[in-house]
């Protein structure tokens, strides 16, 4: 949940605290249906209409997305490349050294 929406649902909250809804009244509202029941009176758009209700809430987020520029796009991937670059030079490191001592280990018990 981002921030603006955050600052919604709070504003929304206070709202019904002055209104003097309690606190099991607002669980109630909020209740979604159970999957399959058919709620009186509210009939359902057909599937089509709602996929395009769907599809045009994603172009207006998709909208509201602050988008990296180009320099910034840049950026993350050369530290996220430089990154994974020296994490798995650490972990074969590590897997070298640990054989190493492990075969070692071993082969003290055997020659012994």
């Amino acid at each position: 949940m981002n921030r603006q929406m955050r600052r919604l649902v709070e504003r929304e909250e206070r709202r019904q605290k002055k209104q003097g809804k309690d606190a099991r009244q607002r669980r109630a509202d909020r209740a979604v249906p159970t999957r399959g029941r058919k709620r009186p009176g509210v009939e359902r758009p057909p599937f089509h209409t709602r996929i395009g209700i769907f599809l045009r809430e994603v172009r207006t987020e998709l909208a509201r997305v602050s988008w990296p520029t180009r320099r910034q796009l840049v950026n993350f991937t050369v530290v996220t490349l430089v990154t994974s670059v020296v994490l798995t030079l650490v972990i074969f490191g590590l897997d070298v050294a640990l054989k190493q001592i492990v075969l070692y280990l071993l082969g003290g018990i055997q020659g012994g």
